[in-house]
Formats: structure tokens, C-alpha cells, sequence
């Protein structure tokens, strides 16, 4: 999952709904039937409660669906779910939810998993995570919520830009959102939900730290790069040439002076990145954007090759980087409570539901959950 400053992110409903007895057939969903078939779903779900309990229910609920109903209203055809007999069962659980929880971020985040269940909810597996997510979201703690979202977003996001500053302040300003309390310290918040099944403690291993993840991970910004007063240099201009492409591709290493790279994240991202192509119709120079072809990945993957592979510059270069992160409040921090964990774990598929629902409630920017694989 990559995200980006300026960047398009797009991830590559419509039903009708009969009911026994008087049958009654829905061509189209408006917001005062949806509200109706969510009067109707609540009247069964508040059976449940005794009739001193109503009052408080009644005012949590609404709260809920006045917090979904306009994001319902935002999505083409959205509405219609509201006649599918699923989506009918997930809607009267997340009522009886909202009625059993007294924080107000607990009806947003129901709303975004409804919202999650319509735009993901073709996948089983990611059907059964929003289910169980709904089921516990009153039962997890604010800030073991917190963490997760924030292990979860470590774990999977991944900056766009091919500059190293532009992207780390991407992933700084993303996480001065997701770290929105204190985060825990501790085993108590883990343990807590390892017994909501949002995780699976790993007690034979721990996280890598930071300065070991991050600078392998975004490689392209860790990397020195070639040096310009060098051999590589030459072979590098030279097989941009012979693949016709422009020696621009190579740009100077923001942390590194006298060194020049590729404008990656990392290797695998050079199947990516787009050229642009110019051609004569009927007189005119048109420019056209295209993603690059097999003969240019195969260069800029050489160029890669030639990259400076000395310990001690590539320490230089690691060391560099991981200034440029602490130079962010929001990555220091990070750095510092993520080198604390006491041990590592595997988020689950409803924890991962959880985290991203929740990751989205704090910035819209991150793309929709994944189809599982």
C-alpha cells in the first residue's frame, strides 16, 4: 500500500431486497428508506434491552447513523446495500454495538467498517473481519487501538515519491495522525488484543528495529547511490543511452553529496515508473506519459546494479537517512517507541480490518483495505 502527497491512489452494488410475508420489492434505496430499514433493524436488535435502557441506546445509535449515513450517501449505489439481508445482520450488530459503547470515535469507526464492508465486503475474507470487528470495537482499548493502527500502517504504507525527503515527510505527517494519544508501553496492550484475536503474540522473536527496517525497506532512499567521479558513472550514462532514455533518470542523492541515484523507493518500484514519450502527428509534438517497457526496466535495473556497495559508504548513506528521519518529530518518536517493543506479533485479518478502518477515520488519504490474496 503506497501513499502519496499528490498522488491518485485507485485499487482495482446495486440490490434489491424481497421480504416474507407482504413481499415488497426495492428497486431503489433513498436515505428515508435506508433510515427506516434501520429503524426496523434496531427494533429487533433492542429487544435485547430492558425498556430503563432505551433511552441511552436510542441516543448512541442515532449517533451511529447519523455518522453513516451521509458516507453511505457519498458512495454510488451504497444505498441499496441497505435491501441485502447481510448487510441487514451487520447493520442490527453494529446497532446493538453502538448502543453497548459510550465513545463517540467507537460510531465513526462502526460507520467506516459498514462503509469498508460495502466498497470490500465482495471478499469472504475481508467480510468476516469487518463481522468480528464489529462485534469487539466497544471492547478494545483507546490506545491498544492506537498502537495497532500504528504498527499496521508501519507494517504496510509505503510512500509514493522517489525523493527521499518528500517521502519521509509524507510518512511524518501521516503518523502525526495515526499517533493521536500516548502510545502503550508494556506487554498489557498487547496481550489485550491478543485476546480480542486482532493479534498472534511471536514470543521466539522480535521487530526489527527501526534503523534496520526502515533503511531496507525504502532502499532507494537509503542507497548511496554512484558516485559522478567514477567508472559506474560512465557504464550508468551509458546504458541510459543505449536504451534511450534521458540521463535524468540519475538525480543527485539528497542526503549524499557527490552521488546520484534513481528517483525510486526501491528496485522493485522501477517497473513503475512512467517516461514520457514525444511524437510528430499531422505536424504537431504530442508528449505522451506510458509506463516504461521491458527493455528500459532492464537498464534501470543495471544502473541499480552499479550502485556503491562499500560497507563504509553504504554506513555513510544509512547513517544519513536515519538523520533525516530523526529531523521529523513524528518519525523520532516512532523510532523510539517501536525500538521498545518487548516482542513481536502478527496482526490477524480482523486486526487488520480494525487498524486500516481505523488508519482511514484519521487520514482519507490512505487507499481502501486491500482484496485479500
Amino acid at each position: 500500500m503506497m501513499i502519496g502527497d499528490k498522488q491518485a491512489q485507485r485499487a482495482g452494488d446495486n440490490s434489491q431486497l424481497m421480504q416474507a410475508g407482504t413481499i415488497n420489492i426495492y428497486n431503489g434505496i433513498d436515505e428515508k428508506r435506508a433510515r427506516e430499514i434501520c429503524a426496523e433493524t434496531y427494533a429487533v436488535a433492542r429487544r435485547d434491552f430492558t425498556a430503563d435502557a432505551y433511552a441511552c441506546a436510542n441516543e448512541r445509535v442515532q449517533q451511529f447513523e447519523d455518522s453513516l449515513l451521509p458516507k453511505m450517501q457519498q458512495i454510488e449505489g451504497a444505498l441499496s446495500a441497505f435491501a441485502d439481508p447481510s448487510f441487514q445482520f451487520l447493520l442490527a450488530s453494529a446497532q446493538r454495538t453502538a448502543a453497548a459503547t459510550e465513545r463517540d470515535t467507537d460510531y465513526d469507526m462502526l460507520s467506516e467498517l459498514l462503509v469498508c464492508r460495502i466498497t470490500k465486503g465482495q471478499a469472504r475474507k475481508n467480510r468476516a473481519g469487518i463481522s468480528r470487528a464489529v462485534e469487539i470495537i466497544d471492547k478494545i482499548d483507546d490506545d491498544a487501538l492506537c498502537a495497532l493502527t500504528v504498527v499496521h500502517a508501519v507494517n504496510k504504507v509505503t510512500p509514493l515519491s522517489g525523493s527521499c525527503k518528500s517521502g519521509l515527510k509524507v510518512l511524518a505527517d501521516l503518523f502525526e495522525k495515526l499517533m493521536y494519544m500516548e502510545l502503550p508501553l508494556g506487554t498489557d496492550w498487547i496481550d489485550h488484543l491478543d485476546i480480542l484475536d486482532t493479534v498472534r503474540i511471536n514470543s521466539v522473536s522480535s521487530f526489527k528495529k527501526i534503523a534496520d527496517y526502515y533503511p531496507e525497506r525504502l532502499s532507494g532512499y537509503s542507497a548511496a547511490g554512484i558516485c559522478i567521479d567514477s567508472e559506474n558513472y560512465k557504464n550508468a550514462s551509458s546504458i541510459l543511452s543505449e536504451a534511450g532514455l534521458n540521463s535524468s533518470f540519475l538525480v543527485p542523492n539528497e542526503l549524499l553529496d557527490g552521488y546520484v541515484k534513481l528517483p525510486i523507493v526501491g528496485k522493485k518500484e522501477i517497473k513503475n515508473l512512467t517516461v514520457t514519450r514525444n511524437s510528430v502527428v499531422n505536424g504537431n509534438l504530442i508528449h505522451r506519459q506510458s509506463r516504461i517497457n521491458e527493455k528500459e526496466i532492464e537498464a534501470l535495473e543495471a544502473v541499480w546494479n552499479l550502485y556503491n556497495t562499500d560497507a563504509e559508504v553504504k554506513k555513510v548513506a544509512v547513517s544519513a537517512f536515519m538523520d533525516e528521519w530523526d529531523s521529523y518529530p513524528s518519525l523520532k518518536k516512532l523510532r523510539i517507541w517501536w525500538d521498545s517493543l518487548p516482542l513481536a506479533f502478527d496482526i490477524t485479518h480482523v486486526g487488520t480490518v480494525l487498524a486500516h478502518t481505523n488508519a482511514r477515520r484519521c487520514d482519507k488519504t490512505i487507499p481502501e483495505l486491500p482484496l485479500p490474496t
